[in-house]
């Protein structure tokens, strides 16, 4: 959905991966700094307990996430490994941000299942992909990353700002994270249905 806006932002994230270039940065190792980073954010978060701030740094850290991929077209460097390196790096931020605020709120059955199906979706394009051949624009999903980090960020900082809230015994966070949730797996269901229409109709 919000990933089709992401064109309107790459002059800023060159102009902002230029100075990285000029430090000696190479897109991969852009990559990994911005994992390193996202790790210590995670890490700050357990230490400190402060949502607000969890929430805005994760904004913070999805921005920094463009500047490898327009340090990438900057330097004609774009290749299919820097492509499959930033997903994994991806995948493991997001893993870790679920089981920090699993640590801090103590929701570990909901951050599970939202780890699980984060992979799921993942596993669900990559997987077809091994049985038949597919397109990145052949899966326009509802809940991509950019709107689970968007949707995630968003609740944990409304969890700081509002920390009485309660609805049903269950804090404004909770019911953040079960929508998201449902939405996540909404989503699995949706890359399941298209794959197995897809090697059925292609195989």
């Amino acid at each position: 959905m919000l990933t089709s806006y992401k064109a309107h932002f790459r002059k800023a994230a060159e102009a902002v991966a230029r100075i990285f270039l000029h430090l000696g940065f190479s897109p991969n190792g852009l990559t990994l700094l911005g994992l390193a980073l996202g790790l210590l954010t995670c890490l700050l978060f357990v230490w400190t307990r402060n949502p607000a701030l969890f929430g805005f740094l994760m904004i913070a850290w999805g921005l920094f996430d463009a500047l490898d991929g327009a340090l990438a077209r900057l330097t004609d460097r774009v290749t299919k490994f820097g492509s499959y390196l930033d997903a994994m790096c991806d995948r493991v931020f997001e893993v870790a941000a679920a089981l920090a605020v699993a640590y801090v709120s103590g929701y570990w059955a909901l951050s599970f299942l939202l780890a699980v199906g984060i992979m799921l979706i993942s596993y669900a394009k990559s997987r077809a992909a091994m049985e038949i051949q597919i397109s990145n624009d052949e899966w326009p999903d509802f809940m991509e990353r950019t709107e689970r980090g968007l949707i995630f960020a968003v609740g944990v900082i409304l969890w700081g700002i509002f920390p009485n809230f309660s609805l049903a015994g269950k804090d404004i966070f909770f019911w953040v994270l079960l929508g998201l949730d449902l939405a996540v797996y909404g989503t699995v269901l949706q890359r399941l249905l298209r794959a197995k229409r897809f090697i059925e109709s292609r195989a």
